[in-house]
């Protein structure tokens, strides 16, 4: 069987984001259990708003995007949160993604798994922009959702100097999640 291939990336890309951290551990752990990973930052791919105008005129960044996308089996995305909902710089990009490929499905979700996590600095871990992302992923972009989420609370204190967490239970809950996301991508354990 082929190693499932898995596209990860943060919905943040400042210098210091928990987020890309979190996305990094995640592909580490997806590395170690011989997963093919690829990991990008959005901060890569440079996009504008997105309006009306914009559908049938994505920007080549939109294209790149969506090609990535169309080439993984699954993805993972950890996103911040800001003001209980979730980076709309990552929302821009998804729609802009979704755009990018004319008579394809409406969007390269469409079908594919995808895994969520999130970090932050409170005591939610970033959970009430997950739930919402995880809507917009599943009702409007068609993605099939990994049940497990992981939310680390306080993660400016959880994540050592290797770039590993310190809390037992977010590490089980990310092993379990990196699990389920390789056997729903059809290629798992």
């Amino acid at each position: 069987m082929p190693e499932p291939r898995i596209l990860v990336f943060a919905g943040s890309w400042r210098e210091g984001s928990l987020n890309t951290k979190l996305a990094t551990l995640a592909a580490r752990r997806l590395r170690a259990a011989d997963a093919e990973v690829k990991q990008i930052s959005l901060g890569d791919y440079p996009l504008p708003l997105v309006d009306a105008t914009g559908f049938g005129n994505a920007p080549q960044a939109a294209h790149e995007l969506r090609a990535l996308i169309d080439a993984h089996d699954g993805l993972y995305i950890a996103s911040p949160e800001y003001n209980a909902g979730y980076a709309p710089a990552l929302k821009n990009a998804l729609d802009w993604a979704s755009t990018a490929k004319p008579g394809a499905p409406a969007s390269g979700l469409a079908g594919k798994v995808v895994a969520l996590g999130g970090a932050s600095t409170g005591s939610l871990g970033a959970y009430r922009g997950l739930t919402q992302l995880r809507t917009s992923l599943e009702l409007g972009f068609g993605a099939l959702m990994v049940p497990e989420m992981v939310a680390v609370s306080f993660a400016d204190k959880m994540f050592d100097a290797d770039g590993n967490l310190t809390d037992a239970r977010s590490s089980g809950f990310l092993d379990a999640q990196v699990a389920r996301l390789l056997k729903l991508s059809g290629k798992g354990l």
